[in-house]
């Protein structure tokens, strides 16, 4: 018996095409009764190389190689169960802990970028011109809603979860398409960005702005989408800061390589669909609580701090329920998650403006876990924070992160149209052998 290493090796094959040679039932793997590796039998491998590999000058029939009709799958080299390589990008990286969006450090982006200059960076890979900044701000600051896409948002009420809203716009959005004059993908994507904050209904607000808040701005004199959603969910009172900080939480939540949502927009972009349909199908995918249900239940721990639950009672019941504190842990990033770092700043900034009281207590949640747990907090738990110290409503944490996820969405789908190949994954049967009815 060869490991999988082994049986490559000897076919002159990267591990993907020797998984994509199972799954074609070209080889068998076996399973060792102890532990999950997969073994092969050298007498097959021997007579698949003969088919593969032509020897002593004997030219033999060539299989293609797997890219070419297959989704390659490869296992992580740290021997995890997650984590398995489906498809290569050009969008972003992680690399030993470092996100980087086109190559760019993702701290440089979140200090210096703002979400229109990254947008138009992840779907055309290169720094964007000024002028081309400027009219995606225009856009968004213009932006109307068409009349399918107002019906439908009225048809879920105005009460309706944030996230559902932005989903019902979807559809409707690519109803509206169809009586006009066909655009190109790119002009769909700015669509898409510009008349998403639109689908928040104004009457979103957590309280009044806070006193003290003059100066305020407004999205008619600062075009863009942090001060759009600040106009649609705060009113007329919102800071230069306020949007400031906003900006930086959507720079932060624009992408991050090929996660649950992401790979559904993949999935649906491979099979030739618009746009519309990739973006809802990442926002369905984000409406599992196990993929984008973090914030609600952060916002939840938050409340019941609130109501005078204790710290340390919090997490008995976490553990208890076997159940780790939401917002804390990242499989990618053991030594800690770099953009929930740099939103802490922001938080820690805000915090001056807005007052302290929500900030602390995030402070005493993260030290009490550390010491307890040993895990550090992800872009979800300071995402929250920061939304919440701004004045945003319940609800309203994971509708942003949405809203700053789409421009990566849209990037990957652009991707996945530019070279496409339908991804079909193959799955290990383990039910019954083949019987007769």
């Amino acid at each position: 018996m060869l490991t999988a290493s082994e049986a490559a090796a000897q076919l002159g094959v990267k591990l993907g095409t020797l998984y994509a040679y199972v799954s074609r039932g070209w080889l068998k793997s076996y399973r060792r009764k102890v532990g999950r590796q997969a073994l092969y039998r050298r007498s097959d491998i021997e007579a698949l190389r003969g088919v593969i590999a032509p020897e002593r000058g004997v030219r033999a029939r060539s299989l293609p190689d797997a890219s070419s009709w297959v989704t390659v799958a490869q296992p992580p080299t740290d021997g995890s169960p997650t984590g398995v390589i489906v498809a290569e990008s050009a969008v972003s990286s992680i690399i030993d802990g470092q996100l980087a969006y086109r190559g760019y450090p993702i701290e440089e982006l979140v200090e210096r970028a703002s979400f229109e200059e990254v947008c138009l960076l992840l779907w055309g890979g290169e720094r964007p011109r000024p002028e081309e900044v400027d009219h995606l701000r225009a856009s968004i600051a213009a932006a109307r809603i068409a009349p399918p896409v107002v019906a439908a948002l009225a048809a879920v009420g105005a009460d309706a979860p944030p996230l559902l809203r932005l989903a019902v716009m979807m559809p409707s959005l690519a109803a509206a398409e169809h009586r006009l004059p066909a655009r190109s993908r790119i002009d769909q994507a700015r669509m898409i960005i510009t008349v998403l904050s639109l689908g928040l209904a104004a009457v979103a607000r957590a309280a009044a702005p806070a006193a003290g808040d003059g100066g305020g701005e407004s999205a008619a004199t600062v075009p863009g989408m942090a001060a759009r959603l600040c106009e649609r969910s705060l009113g007329g009172g919102f800071t230069a800061a306020d949007r400031e900080a906003l900006d930086r939480v959507l720079v932060a939540c624009a992408e991050h390589e090929l996660n649950a949502s992401t790979f559904a927009a993949r999935v649906v972009a491979s099979t030739g669909a618009d746009l519309y349909a990739s973006v809802l199908a990442a926002l369905c995918s984000l409406s599992g609580p196990i993929h984008g249900g973090a914030c609600d239940r952060i916002e939840s721990m938050f409340a019941d701090l609130d109501a005078g639950t204790r710290i340390d009672q919090m997490l008995d019941a976490f553990s208890a329920n076997h159940s780790l504190p939401p917002g804390f842990g990242h499989t990618i990033y053991p030594a800690g998650d770099p953009r929930a770092a740099l939103l802490k700043r922001v938080a820690k900034t805000t915090a001056k403006r807005k007052g302290r009281k929500l900030f602390e207590t995030a402070l005493k949640v993260e030290e009490a876990v550390w010491k307890r747990e040993r895990l550090r907090p992800n872009l979800d738990f300071y995402l929250t924070v920061c939304v919440r110290m701004l004045g945003f409503a319940r609800g309203m944490p994971a509708a942003i992160f949405a809203m700053g996820r789409a421009a990566g969405w849209i990037a990957h789908s652009l991707e996945q149209y530019a070279d496409n190949r339908l991804i079909r994954p193959r799955m290990r049967y383990h039910g019954y052998p083949l019987r007769h009815w």
